[in-house]
């Protein structure tokens, strides 16, 4: 190999080890970016995640209400949990029925022993029902329809476990209220009752909120945004698929509300009463988002009640 060739051969390899460089540069720039732009807005809702982590119902009886739990996996990767009441201590002859509880957290966090959501299990166990409970993937990881069938899964088990001898309702906040609302509409012959605390009914107005984690946590989940892809958030929107045999609902938002509009629960609300479903909405006039784990008014204490009632058979 002559002198020409062998300065060739270095400044070839000169060039490709400094390209290699900048990509690598590159990649590690936008993860620090997207590090940078999570931890903000993790910073920015602090007192949303603290309340949803470390609330507490204000008639959560505080000590385990059921006479045992346990684990199991409902497929071969997931597990949920099943919380059984007292049957005699609670001077009942049998189960009120079970609720299949989905956490919220923007479908991106958050998980099923959260402290906030063990106040749910607590209290509705007290009540006389069974709590069944998943952690579903993240939405990061992915897409919504994956968290939807991770859900219809958990009913399936649940319901052959139980060999159908129990009414089954879904319940859940937030991102959880969002996917138990599509999960019934994909099974409504399976499900008893719905209930939605404080759900994005409508995915398109969360981009009317101020709240960058709602923002970025449903373009995270759809992988699109609704400027270039609004049919996305449309098909992916409870408001959009309510078929005729949709279970009954109840619907529970706060006024105040800053990470999901109340609005979008009051458009589901009017859409189920147009289909004739039997429905329920409960508006908390001074709720933010989580408000029944932070406020201990009298209004506050008869919407827990009155969904228990609900969830009961009792549309008041």
């Amino acid at each position: 190999m002559n002198k020409k060739n062998i300065l060739w051969s270095v400044k070839s390899k000169l060039i490709l080890f400094f390209k290699m460089l900048f990509y690598i540069f590159s990649i590690f720039l936008a993860f620090w970016n997207f590090s940078i732009f999570v931890f903000i807005i993790f910073l920015v809702n602090i007192p949303i995640l603290r309340k949803s982590i470390f609330g507490r119902l204000p008639n959560d009886p505080k000590t385990p209400t059921w006479k045992y739990a346990e684990s199991v996996r409902y497929t071969e990767k997931n597990s949920l949990d099943i919380f059984y009441p007292d049957l005699e201590r609670l001077n009942l002859t049998k189960f009120k029925g079970i609720v299949v509880f989905a956490h919220g957290g923007g479908w991106i966090s958050g998980y099923r022993r959260q402290p906030n959501n063990l106040s749910w299990y607590r209290y509705l166990v007290s009540k006389g029902f069974i709590v069944a409970t998943i952690d579903y993937t993240r939405g990061y990881k992915a897409g919504i329809e994956k968290l939807i069938d991770e859900l219809i899964e958990a009913v399936d088990f649940v319901m052959k476990k139980f060999e159908n001898q129990h009414k089954i309702a879904l319940m859940g906040l937030s991102a959880g209220g969002h996917l138990a609302l599509l999960t019934a509409s994909r099974i409504p012959e399976k499900i008893e009752r719905v209930v939605s605390y404080y759900a994005p009914c409508d995915l398109l107005d969360i981009w009317e909120s101020p709240s960058l984690f709602a923002r970025f946590a449903s373009a995270t989940t759809l992988k699109r945004l609704p400027r270039k892809s609004k049919e996305v958030y449309e098909k992916y929107s409870p408001v959009n698929n309510i078929p005729d045999n949709f279970p009954k609902t109840l619907l529970v938002h706060g006024l105040r509300d800053t990470v999901v509009p109340y609005v979008s629960s009051v458009k589901m609300f009017k859409k189920l009463r147009e289909k004739k479903i039997p429905s329920k909405l409960l508006l908390h006039p001074y709720g933010s988002h989580g408000f029944e784990f932070v406020l201990r008014d009298e209004k506050t204490l008869d919407m827990i009640e009155k969904t228990a009632m609900f969830l009961e058979g009792d549309v008041w």
